[in-house]
């Protein structure tokens, strides 16, 4: 019969004395910080039970819950519809302009609106394609870091940004680095620590889902990104449920 870690949560046989994956002793339930009660085994993990308030560790089943799915739906219905009406903008533009002030013929305008138009066509497709093609992953934090570059690659337009990276092993065995930069939302730079295990949910707006929750400053909304208690249930903001 298998049980789990009492520290990382790993499966391990029954009469395991050490972890086979972080070697931790099997004999006795980890001290937890703030006094709070030591947890077992994440049998209970994703299947939204609780202990005082504090999710167990694991992963939970609460991806696949209909309000959460129901929310991806409407996100890329929004997309598909913004998408849409942002494609034909420059050619409809081009026409107007040429119209409107007689500095441009029609069919000069239309060539060049209808190439801008293209190129919007094409990036759509592309970015669609992209995300479709991402793919879920499990991986732990082992390293972060931030340095000051140029947004295009040289300094002489000397448009000087930060650069966020965060750099996490894949539960296969891979390094990927996660990057974000100065002025956008630093979501994984900000929300996962060295050490932390983690799932990749690349459906969601916010993607990361942390294993050990009870240990999180707090827990962050797959929708919006809102900052919730750990003890919360529902997300504050859009009221839909937190992965617990």
């Amino acid at each position: 019969m298998s049980k789990f870690c009492q520290n990382c949560g790993a499966p391990t046989e029954e009469n395991t004395k050490f972890c086979p994956n972080c070697g931790a002793a099997q004999n006795a339930a980890p001290a937890q910080p703030n006094g709070a009660p030591a947890y077992g085994a994440p049998a209970c993990a994703g299947t939204g039970a609780v202990r005082q308030g504090i999710p167990a560790p694991g992963f939970s089943d609460r991806v696949n819950h209909p309000e959460i799915l129901a929310a991806v739906k409407k996100n890329r219905k929004a997309a598909g519809v913004f998408a849409f009406f942002l494609v034909p903008l420059p050619l409809i533009g081009f026409v107007i302009y040429s119209v409107v002030s007689d500095q441009m013929e029609i069919a000069q305008a239309a060539m060049i609106g209808g190439i801008v138009s293209a190129v919007f066509l094409v990036f759509a497709l592309f970015s669609f394609i992209r995300e479709r093609a991402k793919n879920t992953y499990e991986a732990t934090v082992i390293d972060k870091s931030s340095r000051d570059t140029y947004r295009h690659g040289t300094s002489d337009s000397r448009e000087r940004i930060t650069e966020y990276i965060t750099v996490v092993r894949t539960a296969d065995g891979k390094k990927k680095k996660i990057v974000e930069y100065e002025g956008s939302q630093l979501w994984a730079y900000n929300y996962l620590e060295i050490g932390d295990r983690f799932r990749y949910h690349p459906q969601f707006p916010f993607p990361y889902e942390l294993y050990d929750k009870s240990r999180a400053p707090y827990l962050a909304c797959v929708n919006c990104g809102t900052k919730n208690p750990v003890e919360a249930d529902r997300c504050k903001k859009c009221d839909l449920p937190l992965l617990k």
